[in-house]
């Protein structure tokens, strides 16, 4: 296969390419990566983090061998935007689902939506929907929903960040939030606006960023059809928690053979420079073991 002008490939021929996407609404996270793949010509495709068909804004997508870097990427400090309209409820608990008046809505002053928004902001104890994608008992929780099933669901510990409530008209509100991964924004709209004795759906969302990445850096599908995008460095979407390291012996690396290093962490990712080789793991001391290549 011809090689595509602006991306990245290692020294066997394998495409190396991340790019930063502005999903559309209407589509699945899987049918955004998927049409990233065939735009462009690569076998593998894959995101860090799902959005809601309905949905739109920052996703990271990892094409070919770099989609090798998944688990270890970035997955916290997630920015939204959402719209929500208080009066109403619904079984997705979003304008997407059944929806039905709920109690008449009273307005709130900022004094109140201030009070409420601490109340809500640190960590926090979250039941996750019915209608998302996690599982229990090995099957998603859509798709019992689906059929009418609702099952007990233990409540998760997740972080909020950052979080602004604001009025915008009438009944309807903006939320923007920093949340940590596994959050459901409708879910917490749902949660702040009960507490002040409300009703709620969330009405539109945006991810607008995802730890050092923001919205505006972000390409859309023609532009990546016009070649107008640039790749991004795979160093910058890994997680913090593990530390990056270059090595000085990138053919021991490549080979998987154990390593010494001076490292505090029990997992670090070696690189040389600039390719992400390797993910090694401590066994004794200061020898490190290949735990999986990279590249």
């Amino acid at each position: 296969m011809d090689k595509i002008p602006g991306l990245q490939y290692n020294r066997t021929g394998v495409m190396n390419g991340i790019v930063l996407l502005n999903k559309p609404e209407e589509m699945t996270s899987f049918s955004a990566a998927a049409k990233c793949r065939r735009i462009l010509g690569e076998k593998k495709a894959g995101h860090t983090g799902t959005l809601d068909p309905n949905a739109t804004g920052l996703m990271i997508i990892l094409l070919g061998h770099s989609t090798k870097l998944l688990p270890y990427c970035i997955a916290d400090h997630k920015r939204y935007t959402a719209e929500f309209r208080m009066g109403l409820v619904s079984d997705t608990e979003d304008i997407w689902g059944n929806v039905q008046s709920g109690r008449n809505p009273r307005f709130h002053d900022e004094a109140e939506l201030q009070k409420n928004v601490r109340a809500f902001t640190g960590d926090l104890m979250q039941v996750p929907p019915m209608y998302s994608a996690k599982k229990q008992n090995g099957r998603k929780l859509y798709e019992l929903a689906r059929k009418g099933m609702e099952v007990e669901r233990k409540a998760v510990p997740v972080t909020v960040e950052e979080l602004s409530v604001v009025h915008l008209a009438d009944d309807l509100y903006r939320m923007q939030a920093t949340v940590s991964s596994g959050t459901y924004i409708r879910t917490l709209i749902t949660d702040f606006c009960q507490a002040l004795g409300e009703d709620a759906v969330m009405t539109k969302l945006c991810r607008t960023g995802i730890g050092p990445f923001d919205l505006s850096e972000a390409y859309t599908f023609e532009d990546l059809q016009n070649g107008k995008y640039t790749l991004t460095d795979p160093v910058r979407v890994i997680n913090p928690k593990y530390p990056v390291l270059e090595t000085d012996d990138p053919q021991a690396v490549r080979n998987g053979r154990p390593v010494f290093l001076d490292s505090r962490q029990d997992i670090v990712l070696l690189t040389y420079k600039g390719d992400v080789l390797a993910a090694y793991e401590r066994r004794e001391e200061n020898r490190f073991h290949c735990l999986r290549g990279l590249y």
